[in-house]
């Protein structure tokens, strides 16, 4: 008999009745009530958009593994954008296994009234994401639009989950993740989880403590994490994910590794058809292609580009399950999730006779818990192939936003790759900084009254590729032109754009190049018979340095993506009638988190100014103590006098 599986995570269900000898508490109206006359006011958090004075999640299996959440939430609003965050509680689940109930949904006004959801108010839909996607119309999203949303108010959500009890053959997975603090202040939060006696969990706290308390009675476990008076997370430039710096739950049943890819390996490999369509879509892809790296890029291209993305960032990875769909269907249909369009790509792969694997990753790079195995914690599916011009590639099948081979989320994370009869633990790919350049040139003639009529172009490859792609790719023209005169004031005010060109960005096999020309008034500051000149910076913001110091000190660790290095380089043509009588000196520095340095270089003879700068960053995190070091090295670097050149007419 074919095994078949059901996913229980923090979305759990209710067949028979809950485990009530050990009931998480129940707050009461009148608790409630005390909750919120006694909590804090805008003033006292200042930087918050609300205050959760309550978020409190209780989940309970039942001897046959139905199981039943409840949720209460009480959340006081306290600056106008809490509304948004607020106002429409937006809850996704899978309908084939669980049922959403909302037990209580009301708005506590400033003066004590209470004003109910009304049940219009109160709907089940698809979630617009999916709407042209029938595969997963097993996914819905309950929305409670609360009334009287203001600050002041206070609202106030129970909502109850249900799930059907597995199969008798179906394997049980207790797992899950939860962060404990996040950009608004928590009161107190809750998690607790109660289990048939006999069920093991076993679970990491990671980034912080947790309180955690366990009671047994003579028909379960249960186990509880909570924390009280969580401060809030304000967001700094550059910072770590939330996911690094949040206490953060992981939670799981499963006792090895072994156990969680041999089932999904039986999933997966299940749905890998290498014959019929799949067979004939490998061959069409490939048709006069014969060396294999080729082979490679036609394939990922085609899954990558015209197999329709759907929930990235959107259907959280295990919602609609792990399982795929057969890869045919996936190919007929034209679009896929993380699990579709990675079983398509191995299925055509194959077919190819290539050899590949899906393998897990989190995009946000948290550290695994190797000690606990679950597969909520990842959040993708990318597909690795071993051997790529003599390197295993990463591909990410929905990476249709950078150059080939090039994934910016999860790099040097753990990942989970899962083999037909194996598994391994592996660290995801890191681009060093060399393949993350940013090579930009300008040419600059400066006229005698100051103007200048310039051009600058810039090559980028990986994060800066990215960045770039991320930013234009898909944008309207009017989008793309509103950006060059954006670039353009950027290099001086008054600067007019004269024209631009970039290259074809939706190509992914040509590294981007970003061309524009610009005049610009008064760049050169005329002071009788001087003028003073500074260089000026790149003005595409996704090529230059991914820096913002404004701060003096920092909470959070200062985190890159990748290591970068950036190259500028220029020629200055010096108006007629004028003479360099100062050119900046050259600079240099270098510490354990990268290198800084520019020259400027004068020709008397033919009347010009070359210079070059470099910046080198090695260290993608620097910790806070590290951070004053790092900032004084970017803070020397960019002094005005690195780059002033005087002028004395003739």
């Amino acid at each position: 008999m074919k095994r078949s599986s059901i996913i229980l995570v923090c979305l759990v269900s209710l067949v028979l009745l809950p485990l009530h000898s050990l009931e998480a508490k129940q707050y009461t109206d009148e608790e409630v009530a005390e909750m919120i006359a006694g909590a804090p006011t805008a003033e006292m958090y200042p930087q918050a958009a609300a205050y959760v004075l309550l978020k409190q999640k209780s989940i309970h299996y039942n001897a046959d593994f139905s199981a039943v959440t409840d949720e209460h939430l009480v959340v006081k609003i306290l600056q106008d954008r809490g509304k948004n965050s607020y106002g429409d509680i937006k809850r996704r689940y899978n309908s084939d296994k669980d049922s959403m109930v909302v037990i209580k949904a009301v708005t506590h006004l400033a003066d004590g009234t209470i004003q109910e959801v009304q049940k219009k108010a109160i709907n089940d839909l698809t979630p617009p994401w999916l709407a042209n996607a029938s595969m997963y119309s097993n996914i819905m999203q309950k929305v409670i639009s609360f009334s009287g949303i203001a600050p002041g108010v206070t609202i106030e959500l129970k909502l109850k989950i249900y799930s059907q009890a597995p199969d008798e053959d179906d394997e049980i997975f207790i797992w899950g993740t939860s962060l404990f603090r996040g950009e608004d202040p928590v009161s107190y939060k809750e998690l607790s989880l109660t289990v048939p006696t006999g069920v093991n969990i076993s679970y990491a706290v990671q980034n912080d403590d947790l309180d955690y308390n366990k009671t047994e009675a003579d028909n379960g476990v249960t186990h509880t994490w909570h924390v009280s008076n969580s401060f809030q997370i304000i967001p700094e430039p550059f910072m770590p994910n939330f996911i690094k710096i949040s206490p953060r739950l992981v939670f799981t049943n499963v006792e090895n590794w072994d156990e969680v890819a041999s089932w999904f390996s039986e999933k997966f490999y299940d749905h890998v058809k290498t014959d019929g369509d799949i067979k004939k879509k490998a061959k069409e892809l490939t048709k006069g292609v014969s060396g294999r790296e080729d082979k490679i890029r036609n394939i990922s291209l085609y899954v990558i580009n015209d197999i329709r993305d759907v929930g990235e960032g959107t259907l959280p990875l295990g919602l609609a399950g792990y399982e795929p769909h057969d890869a045919d269907t996936v190919l007929a249909n034209k679009y896929g999730d993380w699990r579709d369009k990675s079983v398509l790509l191995v299925s055509l792969l194959e077919a190819a006779g290539i050899e590949s694997y899906p393998v897990f990753v989190n995009r946000q790079e948290p550290k695994l818990a190797e000690g606990h195995p679950t597969l909520k914690q990842f959040t993708s599916i990318y597909v690795y192939v071993p051997d790529y011009e003599g390197e295993p590639l990463w591909v990410n099948p929905f990476a249709d936003h950078c150059y080939f081979g090039f994934f910016p989320y999860g790099q040097g994370s753990k990942a989970l790759l899962v083999r037909k009869d194996s598994h391994e633990l592996l660290t995801a790919a890191e681009t060093p900084a060399d393949a993350n350049l940013a090579h930009s040139s300008f040419e600059i003639r400066l006229k005698p009254n100051g103007d200048v009529e310039g051009s600058v172009a810039s090559q980028l490859s990986g994060y800066f590729d990215w960045k770039s792609r991320s930013r234009l790719k898909d944008a309207t023209p009017k989008k793309v032109e509103q950006f060059f005169l954006s670039s353009a004031n950027a290099v001086g005010e008054g600067s007019l754009n004269v024209e631009y060109k970039t290259t074809d960005l939706t190509n992914l096999l040509e590294p981007v190049k970003i061309a524009q020309t610009f005049t610009t008034p008064e760049l050169g500051v005329v002071e009788g018979d001087m003028m003073i000149f500074r260089a000026p910076d790149v003005p595409f913001g996704f090529a230059s340095a991914p820096v913002a110091f404004g701060e003096a000190m920092r909470f959070y660790n200062f985190e890159l993506e990748s290591e970068l290095l950036l190259k500028t380089e220029g020629t200055i043509f010096l108006p007629d009638g004028y003479k360099a009588v100062y050119v900046a000196k050259p600079f240099a520095v270098e510490n354990d988190y990268g290198s800084w340095s520019t020259e400027y270089k004068l020709d008397e003879q033919e009347n010009t100014i070359e210079f070059a700068t470099t910046i080198r960053l090695t260290d993608t995190t620097i910790d806070t103590d590290e951070y004053f070091e790092f900032k004084k090295a970017f803070d020397d670097f960019s002094k005005p006098r690195n780059k002033l050149i005087l002028l004395e007419q003739m």
